[in-house]
């Protein structure tokens, strides 16, 4: 009997306890749902307090000038064919201009081809991992056969960039490869940004004005650019700097040989601008 006292005391401790937990329980989950209910109510009623949050959290810091912001646009290109044969001076300026393609972009690859003849060049152009072919500046007019200037265009024309520095060389080869009927000039600097035309381009972030950097700076009259043409630096009808839309590709100038440090800096980043189109 006193066992039986016993159990039965045991049991009746055991089932208040677990009322007692139940109980709890329901009224932690009672809690929770009035309190997610008068949540959502309070939400409804106070919605811009929400988007305040939302965008502070999504805030971020603008860059206030634009002297620094060429270096915060979308990523530069990771690789680029650079001509190295004997049609340009490979002693000074090829690899200095090789430097200054990667100035500030160190993960781009700079890939240097010496020849033009039409098997080499083909495997250049038909490289699909590479969308930006670059010429230094001419030091005598290239060998290149009609297959490879055909090569050529239709490499600029499936929506790859072609960019030329440099001389009135470079002009009379643009003029025979893509048809265009450029006319040299010259214009002492300063040269200006166009605005009109550098909207929504890489060339948007230069400095409103370019200087001179040596006598030999070479430009083109604004009037002759063909249709699709946009000068982008430029001073008195005359531009230093234009870009032109070919098919889906574009074919860049930029009428500077790259032989002296002094502003080299400017040239350098008009350089990246033409290389980024």
């Amino acid at each position: 009997r006193l066992f039986a006292k016993v159990s039965s005391v045991k049991m009746g401790a055991t089932e208040g306890m677990s009322f007692l937990s139940l109980r709890t329980l329901n009224t932690v989950t009672v809690t929770l749902a009035l309190g997610l209910v008068a949540l959502v109510g309070w939400h409804a009623q106070n919605p811009a307090h929400f988007e305040l949050i939302q965008s502070k959290a999504a805030a971020v810091p603008v860059q206030q000038t634009t002297e620094l912001s060429f270096l915060q646009t979308s990523n530069f290109v990771d690789q680029i064919y650079l001509y190295a044969g004997l049609a340009v001076d490979n002693k000074h300026e090829t690899g200095f201009i090789a430097k200054e393609i990667r100035k500030h972009n160190y993960q781009t690859m700079v890939r240097l081809f010496t020849s033009l003849d039409d098997a080499t060049f083909r495997a250049v152009l038909w490289d699909q991992s590479v969308h930006c072919l670059v010429w230094p500046p001419f030091v005598r007019y290239p060998g290149i056969s009609e297959t490879a200037k055909t090569d050529l265009r239709a490499y600029a024309a499936a929506g790859n960039n072609v960019v030329l520095l440099g001389n009135y060389v470079a002009v009379q080869f643009m003029n025979d490869v893509f048809g265009f009927q450029l006319t040299d000039d010259y214009k002492n600097g300063p040269y200006y940004r166009n605005d009109r035309n550098v909207r929504n381009t890489p060339y948007q972030y230069l400095p409103s004005r370019v200087e001179q950097a040596s006598i030999e700076t070479y430009a083109v009259k604004t009037r002759s650019l063909p249709p699709g043409g946009k000068s982008m630096l430029d001073t008195l009808g005359a531009t230093v700097a234009f870009v032109i839309r070919y098919d889906l590709g574009t074919v860049c100038y930029i009428g500077y040989n790259y032989n002296t440090p002094f502003h080299a800096d400017q040239w350098t980043r008009v350089l990246h601008c033409a290389i980024d189109m």
